[in-house]
């Protein structure tokens, strides 16, 4: 994917879908369904539409970084990011244009007769996707498995983050396909790509924050002119923009796990600046800032949490 065709889907995230895709994967614990099909037709029609613009193919690994970037940006939840790295085990012609959803854990998993049983948690939108990638980190092995099978099993968190997290059993789900090299690449990979996509998101909750700082008035002028709150956001902002180094650094899948540790931080750190920024505003459900600090928190512990990438990083 050159820039041109990542221009070409930021314009597909125009000023209309992006506050949808914003809040596409944001279910209330007490919703029971009311609304949700309207959000599942969202998410389809962005699939559709990433896939359509070329996000599924074939991406060089700066490509794929600048993407997830930029998904990060418009605070995107599907199972693209996941799809890609599946792509990287597997190959096109496996997985073809199907969501994907990964369920790789320090877990064991076992196998007889061609199938697995494993118990998975915070398995992203498994309730929508066509096959799932189960494996054990510690093993070599990873197993391409389909959904929606009898032997599949799952439940919603909704306790956690509002969004579509589920915990999924496999018991006795039929292989489709196994991998048996290449995990620790497609670690790497998913690794920057998560890394640049908190990289969006610390980006756009600082833009919401800024806004609010230029329209926010207190004693007769913006809070923006008031040093503490300029000085802070300057302050973000050069973090955000060292960190954007990193996660591009052509030799970035070395330090993959470093630049993870230090992209979570850095989401944790902006969003929880945005939401001080925004005051008491920023806690109620209309307002953005609480939606970014709420999907930083999920967002940052996904393949792996800071201490635990710092530990291998050394």
């Amino acid at each position: 994917m050159n820039a041109v065709e990542t221009t070409t889907i930021a314009g597909f995230f125009d000023e209309d879908l992006a506050p949808l895709v914003r809040r596409m994967a944001d279910r209330p614990r007490a919703e029971d369904g009311d609304g949700d099909d309207d959000r599942r037709e969202v998410r389809a029609m962005v699939w559709q539409g990433l896939a359509g613009l070329g996000a599924l193919g074939a991406l060089d690994a700066a490509g794929a970084v600048r993407l997830a970037e930029l998904l990060g940006s418009v605070l995107y939840q599907g199972p693209l990011l996941d799809t890609l790295t599946a792509r990287e085990l597997f190959g096109n012609d496996a997985i073809g244009q199907a969501p994907v959803a990964l369920a790789v854990a320090p877990e064991p998993l076992s196998e007889r007769d061609g199938a697995i049983s494993a118990r998975r948690s915070f398995v992203g939108f498994a309730a929508e996707v066509d096959h799932f990638v189960v494996g054990d980190t510690g093993e070599p092995r990873l197993a391409l498995v389909r959904a929606g099978h009898p032997s599949i099993t799952m439940r919603r968190y909704e306790e956690t983050g509002r969004g579509e997290a589920y915990e999924v059993e496999f018991a006795g789900t039929p292989v489709a396909a196994w991998a048996g090299t290449g995990w620790a690449a497609a670690l790497a990979g998913a690794r920057v790509r998560q890394a640049a996509y908190l990289v969006g998101l610390a980006q756009a909750a600082l833009d919401h924050a800024v806004e609010h700082a230029r329209t926010r008035r207190q004693f007769g002028q913006p809070i923006g002119k008031f040093q503490g709150v300029a000085f802070r956001l300057s302050e973000l902002s050069m973090h955000i923009d060292a960190t954007r180094l990193l996660v591009h650094d052509r030799d970035a899948a070395a330090h993959a796990a470093a630049d993870l540790a230090a992209a979570a931080d850095l989401a944790r750190t902006v969003t929880t600046h945005t939401m001080q920024v925004n005051g008491a505003a920023g806690m109620r459900s209309d307002n953005d800032a609480q939606l970014y600090y709420r999907r930083a928190a999920v967002e940052s512990g996904r393949l792996g949490t800071p201490s635990q990438l710092r530990h291998e990083s050394w």
